[in-house]
């Protein structure tokens, strides 16, 4: 096990060199890892200050001033425990602004169920659009708080600006026609799909004053 991890870890860490400011997500998918390897790669580098966090976006960047080798902190993630938290289902946002833990938390919106973050937040703008059907993108940006929640991506952007983002094969918005969102300019938009718990606490914090009720149908540690 202890060689399994260490290349996770190292794979995690050049991963981060490569990719400024990724979130987990963009990781487990670029290095074709498990989420719960990856998290624990993360932790372990954390504790290494070989990499650090991004409170506002949840992600994160190499620390270029620690000489800490991977190899040293490899982690024993067999005999690791970590502990359960039972949510109520009103309890929409984590009170860390940094990971501390794994998090698979799902969301029940209207009739859809078992909503991951990012697709939770697409089911959401794609519902402010059906019942605004004249907004434009401007608007819809200021009202979902684009770059102030999601400062490296935003939010919502047109495909064109989304695509840009795409790097080594890892899309940071629902990019899929299926996933896209048409306007009544005749304008596709796409929807970001890098959330951490802290940044969809944001977005769960708007739901409500846009007449948008959302519970928690799964908490995972």
């Amino acid at each position: 096990m202890k060689m399994k991890n260490t290349k996770v870890i190292d794979a995690v860490l050049e991963f981060i060199k490569s990719n400024p400011a990724c979130s987990v997500e963009s990781i487990t998918v670029g290095i074709r890892s498990s989420d719960i390897l990856v998290r624990g790669a993360i932790k372990n580098l954390m504790t290494a200050n070989l990499i650090a966090p991004d409170p506002d976006t949840g992600t994160y960047n190499y620390n270029s001033k620690t000489k800490t080798s991977p190899e040293a902190i490899a982690p024993k993630l067999a005999t690791q425990k970590t502990e359960t938290v039972k949510k109520k289902d009103e309890d929409l946002g984590p009170k860390s602004s940094v990971f501390t833990g794994r998090d698979n938390s799902k969301y029940r919106f209207g009739e859809l169920r078992n909503l991951p973050k990012g697709r939770l937040v697409l089911a959401l703008v794609r519902a402010y659009v059906e019942k605004n059907p004249k907004v434009s993108l401007t608007k819809l940006q200021e009202v979902f708080q684009s770059k102030e929640i999601q400062i490296r991506f935003g939010v919502i952007s047109d495909v064109k600006d989304a695509k840009a983002f795409s790097k080594n094969g890892v899309d940071r918005f629902f990019l899929k026609n299926d996933d896209l969102i048409k306007l009544n300019s005749g304008a596709k938009i796409a929807v970001c799909n890098q959330w951490m718990p802290e940044s969809i606490a944001k977005i769960l914090k708007l739901a409500g004053p846009l007449g948008f009720k959302v519970k928690v149908e799964e908490a995972a540690e």
